[in-house]
């Protein structure tokens, strides 16, 4: 089953832009060609996190990246994204929502 069909839809807010995540595994990284999202900072990994919909559920997952991501000052290897929740990944905050 893929996410838009099950009803759970999953936007990210960045930058004051919308983007849907409409795939199992959305990347985000420094990497034009390898990140679904791409940051532009020097402190970010290449493939620095990703949005994986498994079961059901998002996650957010750090990839191995050298600086991590953090929620609420918690740095997180995976963690259930909740409505609202705002991960940060060096100097930017992403937020999520489901409406």
């Amino acid at each position: 089953m893929s996410p838009s069909t099950n009803g759970s839809h999953l936007t990210l807010l960045y930058n004051g832009e919308r983007h849907s995540v409409a795939k199992d595994r959305f990347v985000i990284g420094r990497g034009k060609q390898s990140s679904d999202l791409t940051l532009k900072d020097p402190n970010v990994s290449r493939q620095h996190a990703m949005i994986e919909f498994q079961n059901g559920v998002y996650f957010m997952v750090d990839m191995g990246s050298t600086n991590g991501v953090a929620i609420n000052g918690q740095r997180i290897a995976r963690k259930q994204i909740a409505e609202g929740d705002v991960f940060r990944i060096c100097d930017h905050d992403i937020q999520f929502t489901y409406r």
